[in-house]
Formats: structure tokens, sequence, C-alpha cells
């Protein structure tokens, strides 16, 4: 629960109590991590390719993977694009790619394997290469030095396995939370159902480390080690859209606590998107756009609305300071407050 003062010191600023709405509830939630403005935001955005591609459950080619990785390093890219203009420090990590990087590039490798296998078949990953992917994203978020810590990925058919992971793990049917992704026809998006529904009746078990290594991409492992370790260190985590929440999700189930360190970016465009949202203790996202590129987008755009309710405690005049006259203390003699 937020300390009282807090509140208090709301209720003390040059407006009417409650007038900015969802945003000094914000400024109350980050409060809890700082008693100050937020001025840094960190984005992981972590890459990596998927063996149920070999499914067909999506017309983009695997090799976009790897293209739209290096067009991100290069300053390509919608991720890039908001991280600039945001002032982001966005970090491009291959912990997955079914293809290398030239060195000169910025993509940071920290690869666990060349993509995950097919889980039709077999696990994803196997238990080892999980813990490793895990790992990755501990590391790489203990290396950000920033106030907030944030998440993207790129995966081609990484929407199939993040469907796969949030059906598992919250006992749905793979219809309720699953869709086109990057757009399919009806029959196909029926193929790409039962792929799913396959793959949960050949992977039975429900630990929440065991649906990772069964269905998860090397980048859902990477945002699971990131998140609990933003925990660790107290860290608030902006969370992006249907593919970062199931990895959200995961983390979740293994540690519940971590759902206090959650700052809802936006409610995806992704069928599944309200499901997961309510299983992860969101009562009300920043932004409902429906956007569903993935990439960290959501998260870049919700950043300056953080940014901004992370300065009302702290630099908003109060109504003594101003020499206005108090609408709390009004309020508060008509019982109203």
């Amino acid at each position: 629960m937020m300390p009282m003062d807090y509140r208090k010191l709301l209720l003390k600023k040059a407006m009417i109590p409650g007038s900015l709405g969802f945003l000094g509830d914000l400024a109350l939630q980050l409060a809890k991590f700082y008693p100050r403005p937020l001025d840094t935001f960190s984005l992981l955005l972590f890459a990596g390719d998927h063996g149920i591609h070999a499914e067909g459950v999506t017309y983009s080619p695997q090799e976009i993977t790897w293209q739209q990785t290096r067009n991100f390093a290069s300053g390509g890219g919608a991720c890039t694009l908001f991280a600039k203009l945001n002032g982001v420090d966005l970090k491009i990590i291959d912990v997955g790619v079914a293809g290398s990087f030239d060195p000169s590039t910025s993509v940071i490798d920290r690869k666990v394997g060349f993509g995950t296998k097919n889980f039709l078949h077999e696990q994803a990953m196997t238990d080892k290469e999980c813990a490793s992917a895990i790992e990755v994203g501990r590391a790489m978020t203990r290396s950000s030095g920033a106030d907030l810590i944030g998440f993207g990925e790129m995966g081609v058919a990484n929407t199939t396995s993040s469907s796969a992971i949030v059906a598992a793990l919250l006992d749905r049917k793979p219809e309720d939370v699953t869709d086109g992704g990057s757009g399919l026809s009806e029959p196909d998006l029926r193929h790409k159902i039962e792929v799913i529904r396959k793959g949960l009746a050949f992977h039975t078990r429900r630990d929440p480390l065991d649906v990772l290594s069964a269905f998860g991409g090397f980048e859902h492992g990477a945002i699971v080690g990131g998140i609990l370790e933003a925990y660790t260190t107290e860290k608030p985590i902006l969370l992006d859209g249907f593919v970062v929440g199931a990895a959200a999700l995961v983390a979740a189930m293994i540690d519940p606590n971590v759902k206090q360190n959650f700052i809802f970016a936006h409610r995806s465009g992704m069928k599944g998107s309200g499901i997961l949202l309510e299983a992860l203790g969101c009562t009300k996202p920043i932004l409902d756009f429906g956007m569903y590129l993935g990439e960290g987008t959501g998260a870049l755009t919700a950043w300056p609305i953080v940014r901004q309710a992370s300065h009302i405690l702290w630099e908003m005049s109060e109504f003594e300071q101003a020499e206005v006259t108090d609408s709390t203390a009004i309020l508060r003699s008509k019982g109203l407050l």
C-alpha cells in the first residue's frame, strides 16, 4: 500500500483533487520506487528464431528475424525511431537468431542457439538452453543503470510460441488467445490454432519453467530473466505487449511478487491481450491504441507519459507555494473528500 504521505503530497498540489485521473495514480505507483522523477529508460530488445515456424504458422519467412534485427541495429525500424525520439537507451541483443551478425554492427552477441526446436516434436529449448537464456536477461538487466527497464522482442513465429505459453499457464483454449499475428487467412489461422493444440497435448507439464522450455523462444527466456532481475534490484518494469506479456506471465508464475513492479504500457491489439493483462494484475494499461507490432513499441510510446507522471509529486507547485486557494481544503470542509 502506498505510504499515506505521498497521497497527502498529491492532494497539496495546486489542482482539483483527482483531476489528473490516471496520471495521479501512476505518480503514486512510481513513488514506490524512487522519491524523485524518472530520468532514464532502457529497453532491451532480444531477438530469436522459432522452430515452430516450420509448421507454416506465419506467412513471414524466417529470414525476416535476421533482417529486422540488423535493421534495428542500423538505426531503422519503429523501435529505433521511437527510442531516438524519446531519448531511450535501446539495446539490440541476439539471443537466438538463426544467423550471425557482422561484429561491426551494434547487435550485442549473447547467442544461446541458432533458433529453437519445433515444439510439436520436442522441447523448443533444452533445460540448459532455457537457463542460459534466462541468465542472459539477468546479466543485461544488471548492466543497465536506467531508472526504468523495458523489454522488446523480434522473432518470426513468436506469437505462436506466446499463445502456447499463455494457453498452457492459464489453462485456456488456444483459440481464446491466438489470432493471425502478422496476418493469416481464416483457414491458416485455424491451422495455427491446431498446431498449438497439438503442442499443448504433446507437452503436458505445466510448471512455468517447463512451459517456457517446451514452447518459448530464447527471447522469451531472456525477458523472463530480465524481469526477475529487475524485481531483485527493485527496478520498475514497463511492460510491452503480448509477446513480452507471455514472458512476464512465466516470471509471475515463478515469483508472484514481480507483479508489484509492473507498469503496463498498453493493451495489445492481439487476441488474448485482455486475458493476459487480467492474469498479470492489470486493471488499466496506459495506452489502448490497437498496436501489435511488438519490438517494445508500446513501452516506447508510453515512456513519455510515465516520465511526465513521475514529475508530478516532486515538481508541481502546491497551493500554498503558488498562492492559489486550496480546493482540496474546500472539498474536505464539505465532507466531499
